[in-house]
């Protein structure tokens, strides 16, 4: 199902092109492949995908999936020229880490996107060489339990080692009860057991445990206050404090920080709260007796972005306890992997987010398009006085895109997923509850450069969410906002970040709003990606009527305001 939405989405997308709305950048595009998932997720969307539109191909080795991914290729190739298609059209490129970067630096300008999918550390690297770098990073990805029953020990278990620690929704980081011993914690891997080899594992349906020889990410130090497990290759450690921002995610390693916390006290939830939307985690999943589990389960989805959220039970035979390595996307169980917000712009261009047209990431709106757009009548009136403040008038036709766009998400949102073994919702969703997303404009940005990001907020019922930080050299857009009474405040960049920093838990994004943000208009999706939350919520139980009910009740829901 979720080959068949991209497939729609790319006939959208040539559609769109047909009628000279868009434009596909046919630049040859590279695509980094992950060692695992590399059939669906890397060679398969990112590649074919592509292909489907006409964009050209360059498939990068890596040293831990070169034979797979280069006799994956082959194969293609093979196909490609039984039905009449140009082989000429996929390039697999075999060389040094230091050949790629030369060879992609060199051809900047005549390449399109980069799409890797890797740790957030080397997207950092790549990004900060090559730009147009599109990148699918991993987090922390956290469970949260209220008891730690025998299930949720497994549940631990099996999300810790799924794939050997080796898939990216794998479990890293653990809440358990204030009160629970040590001596629980350490038997959390009692029945782990060690895989001889991948046929070895699929033969025996064995999807996780730990590879003898993984070759994953080196051992924690003696002195991290990691243990190691007396009978496999995991670690773990136990602390009453949540972990310090920017953890080791162990690729390959079984490894858990154990925190323990009491959620009833006061302030400990959003603490945690504060803490994952630090750290962004692509999976989050919340056990407890059914009623608590979905009151925090709820209540942290509200308060956080996560992409993936599960909740489970301990005390309902219908509710198997969640586990963070739980997404579906062909049954709308949709999937993302989003860098912290602040940094977003550090490891990738967009985020990534499947079900997705992946040439869609390299498309932007034809000029001539955007210049016929008028502002509609319907639209509210403060909306159209902020946008009639605008000079360009391809902002003021991209602005009335991006509502445009918002407006048809929020006439069904959140949506029903259709799986038959779970109960799912998505759609696109608020910035967490009780936070504020700050645009730091520059001492000559003008409001063509603010209005895209602005307009997002200001049209929904995110508006109490925004601020904008102005430069007091910007007179004319302090003028603008006393004009159209815009929330904002007057201070240096010193200031601002003095006042961030002592409100970490308000603050959810920080953009730095320069004066050429717009250089081209990427399609309405992506761009709002930058700034919302999207992904969905699920119940472990099927067809779970009273987990949809209240999960819709969520203000977390994005809506238009008009």
């Amino acid at each position: 199902m979720a080959n068949a939405v991209e497939r729609r989405l790319n006939d959208l997308l040539l559609r769109d092109e047909a009628l000279k709305m868009v434009h596909i950048d046919r630049r040859p595009i590279y695509v980094s492949c992950v060692s695992n998932f590399s059939n669906f997720l890397d060679l398969f969307r990112k590649s074919i995908r592509s292909l489907e539109v006409g964009v050209p191909v360059v498939i990068l080795g890596r040293s831990n999936t070169a034979q797979h991914c280069f006799r994956w290729t082959q194969l293609l190739v093979q196909l490609m020229t039984e039905q009449g298609v140009d082989p000429g059209m996929v390039t697999f490129l075999s060389c040094a880490l230091d050949d790629i970067k030369d060879i992609t630096r060199s051809c900047k300008d005549q390449t399109g996107n980069l799409y890797t999918t890797c740790s957030r550390e080397l997207a950092a690297a790549i990004k900060s060489d090559y730009p147009n770098t599109v990148a699918s990073t991993g987090g922390p990805n956290t469970l949260v339990t209220t008891q730690l029953t025998d299930a949720v020990k497994q549940a631990v278990q099996t999300s810790a080692s799924i794939e050997s620690s080796g898939q990216c929704t794998a479990l890293r980081h653990c809440v358990v009860p204030l009160d629970t011993s040590d001596e629980d914690l350490e038997g959390v891997f009692g029945s782990i057991h060690e895989i001889n080899d991948a046929p070895h594992a699929v033969k025996n349906l064995q999807f996780d445990g730990v590879f003898s020889n993984h070759k994953g990410s080196a051992a924690p130090d003696d002195g991290s206050g990691y243990k190691r497990h007396a009978n496999a290759d995991a670690y773990y450690k136990i602390s009453d404090e949540l972990p310090p921002a920017g953890m080791n995610e162990y690729w390959r390693r079984v490894a858990i920080d154990f925190s323990k916390l009491d959620l009833q006290a006061n302030g400990n939830v959003n603490k945690l709260a504060t803490w994952l939307n630090t750290n962004q985690p692509i999976s989050l999943a919340v056990n407890g007796p059914r009623k608590e589990a979905l009151k925090l389960g709820l209540e942290l989805f509200g308060k956080t972005g996560m992409v993936v959220n599960t909740i489970g039970s301990t005390d309902d035979a219908d509710m198997a306890p969640a586990m963070t390595c739980q997404a579906r996307p062909q049954e709308a169980e949709i999937f993302g992997e989003f860098p912290p917000r602040t940094d977003l712009n550090k490891y990738t261009r967009f985020p990534v987010v499947v079900p997705s047209s992946n040439p869609s990431y390299g498309a932007t709106y034809v000029e001539a398009f955007l210049a016929n757009k008028t502002i509609p009548s319907w639209f509210g009136e403060s909306t159209k006085n902020l946008l009639g403040e605008l000079e360009s008038p391809l902002v003021r036709g991209y602005c009335v895109i991006l509502i445009k766009y918002l407006q048809d998400v929020a006439r069904q949102n959140p949506k029903q997923g259709f799986g038959k073994s779970r109960t799912a919702v998505w759609g696109l969703q608020r910035p967490p509850l009780g936070t504020k997303t700050i645009l730091r404009c520059s001492p000559s940005v003008d409001w063509d450069g603010v209005c895209p990001i602005f307009v997002l907020f200001h049209a929904t019922n995110a508006r109490p969410q925004v601020e904008l930080s102005i430069d007091p050299a910007n007179k004319e857009l302090v003028d603008l906002c006393r004009k159209h009474n815009l929330s904002h405040d007057v201070e240096t960049a010193v200031e601002a970040e003095e006042r961030a920093m002592s409100q970490p838990d308000l603050m959810f994004n920080t953009v730095q709003v320069e004066e050429h943000l717009l250089s081209s208009f990427p399609m309405a999706g992506n761009f709002v990606s930058l700034y919302f939350p999207l992904g969905h919520i699920k119940s472990t139980k099927p067809n779970d009527l009273e987990f949809t009910l209240l999960a819709r009740l969520s203000d977390k829901w994005l809506n238009t305001l008009f």
